[in-house]
């Protein structure tokens, strides 16, 4: 029986013979959150000579779950898994010699784990080759090279990162003859999976006309996703296009709120810019002194123009004024950034984001009102000191716990922003045999960080005992997908995914593996549980089928990863 494990296993390269039951039971405490008892797997398990448990095991000592931090114990167990040829050791023993932990500094060595894990179509340690490459760094520099690991990285789809470096390339040619037409493609690659700095990219593409026909809308519209994820160079030209009337009726207001965010970043071009709407009263209260400490901090950075707009503007203020805008300046600081994952360097902000002590277990959710409320399981926010959730290419944020029900497995959590997409229940109930798509980040750590997408079919109207308050589904469901969505082939919600049947334990009763039987808390149930607590949610119109492919599409964008802090 424990050969029959391995079958499952070996969809996330978790199986090694006889180990395998073993390994499983590991995977599944960590991804749990109990990493005491996980630890003691793995170690059982790791001296035994298993490489994925070498792996776990080195990098639980990494990320300090269970165990003290230490590098250098991360780094031993790394070795020991990378030898047996473990890709994901592999790459992440090249991760700590390129950053010097628990080792001295080492490009070579990095270099030489990041070709072993590429070599097995690893898809980061591609990526992370081909920046060795294009940088310089533990090898001779080749632009051509870091092409080719970029694009093959990149032709996995589900990392983000080569899409955009791709785009610089072709954008700059290097290593190619430079073609924008391509440099646009793959910078909407990365935009489309939400990473804010390809999003500005492509929209300066549309913006100036190159790879794509000049598109003022376009490029407001791509700015504006940017923007709103804190890019700094998307909202000072966001900025600048309602201040112009581009793409948008001109607004001034709209105008000033973009340049001031961008300001508060330090960006010096939308400083000076904010500086003279402050000084001719557009779109908002004529201000001198406002005016002076912009164009002072923008001066500060070494803009000529800002420096003679300052200049200008003294000859009308009092000693008083001037003081007082230079006493602002003095005391200016900028808002804290994060990056953004862009080739070079770009200042952005961070949204409101959680410091709790460590983080103990994930779920899935998703938003189902622009105020900014998320549904997902109650055992999935249960006994958490604090939470936060993680839309795909964005940083974490805080959120709040609004109302649990234990008895129905349902939460509903808030975030203090905007949900700019939102689920919408179906209407109607489901039929028994109908196609459905299950959204969610499953083993997270383990497998793509950007969500997983399965398809299956509603097997039964009840779940275990005849419970009429689920169904049960056929999709594959992982730890981890809890508390996401289960839509219909039109993409409305039909159910909140609850979790999977216990395979090990029936196995142990029956002597059979259970394949496929998951379950679901009817749409009906999740509505009235909402409705109770007077959460507004959106019921989906009758709508045509989708592909899964497009199905997924809409879900991704308003699927989170719930974080359970404790």
């Amino acid at each position: 029986m424990r050969q029959l494990l391995c079958v499952i296993g070996l969809a996330f390269g978790l199986c090694a013979g006889a180990f395998a039951g073993d390994l499983e039971d590991g995977v599944d405490v960590y991804m749990r959150g109990d990493y005491a008892t996980a630890l003691a797997k793995f170690k059982g398990l790791a001296a035994q000579g298993h490489a994925n448990a070498q792996y776990f095991l080195g990098r639980m000592y990494y990320e300090g779950k269970g165990v003290a931090q230490d590098y250098k114990q991360a780094l031993d167990w790394y070795a020991k898994a990378a030898e047996q040829g473990d890709a994901s050791a592999q790459s992440n023993l090249g991760i700590m010699y390129d950053n010097g932990q628990g080792v001295v500094q080492d490009y070579v060595q990095a270099v030489y784990w990041y070709a072993k894990a590429a070599a097995q179509g690893y898809a980061y340690a591609q990526f992370s080759l081909g920046v060795m490459y294009y940088e310089g760094k533990g090898v001779a520099q080749d632009y051509k090279q870091a092409l080719d690991w970029y694009a093959k990285a990149a032709e996995q789809g589900w990392l983000a990162s080569p899409h955009i470096y791709l785009g610089r390339m072709y954008y700059e040619g290097k290593g190619v003859a430079q073609d924008y037409k391509q440099a646009a493609h793959w910078y909407g690659k990365a935009a489309e999976q939400g990473l804010a700095s390809a999003q500005y990219f492509l929209g300066r593409m549309y913006y100036e006309g190159k790879g794509v026909a000049q598109d003022y809308k376009q490029a407001l519209d791509w700015y504006a996703k940017a923007a709103e994820q804190g890019d700094a160079y998307a909202q000072y030209f966001l900025g600048r296009m309602y201040a112009n009337g581009q793409g948008v009726a001109k607004d001034y207001k709209q105008a000033l709120d973009w340049y001031a965010k961008a300001a508060e970043q330090g960006d010096a071009y939308a400083q000076s810019n904010l500086g003279v709407m402050y000084e001719t009263g557009q779109g908002v209260v004529q201000d001198y002194v406002q005016a002076h400490t912009w164009y002072n901090l923008a001066a500060s950075q070494g803009l000529d123009i800002a420096r003679k707009n300052r200049d200008i503007i003294e000859q009308r203020m009092t000693p008083q004024q001037i003081a007082e805008a230079q006493r602002l300046a003095r005391e200016w600081k900028p808002r804290s950034a994060v990056a953004q994952g862009a080739p070079s360097e770009r200042p952005s902000p961070a949204p409101s984001t959680p410091s709790p002590s460590k983080l103990a277990s994930s779920g899935t959710g998703f938003y189902i009102s622009a105020d900014g409320h998320v549904l997902t399981n109650a055992h999935v926010v249960d006994e958490c000191s604090s939470l936060a959730v993680e839309s795909i290419g964005k940083p974490a944020v805080e959120a709040r716990l609004v109302a649990s029900d234990a008895r129905n497995d349902l939460a509903v959590i808030q975030t203090k922003g905007r949900a700019r997409r939102t689920a919408a229940f179906r209407a109607g109930s489901v039929r028994q045999g109908e196609s459905v798509v299950v959204y969610g980040f499953p083993l997270s750590g383990a497998i793509a960080s950007t969500g997983n997408a399965t398809a299956g079919n509603v097997s039964a109207l009840a779940g275990l005992r005849d419970d009429t308050r689920m169904l049960q589904i056929s999709a594959p469901v992982q730890p981890g997908n809890s508390g996401g969505p289960l839509m219909d082939m039109t993409g409305a919600v039909v159910g909140v995914v609850v979790g999977k049947l216990n395979a090990a334990k029936v196995m142990e009763v029956t002597g059979d593996i259970p394949q496929n039987i998951n379950f679901a808390i009817k749409a009906h149930v999740a509505r009235g549980f909402l409705e109770s607590h007077g959460v507004e949610y959106e019921t989906a119109p009758k709508a045509k089928d989708l592909s899964v492919a497009d199905v997924a599409d809409a879900a991704r964008a308003f699927s989170v990863r719930v974080l359970c802090y404790r």
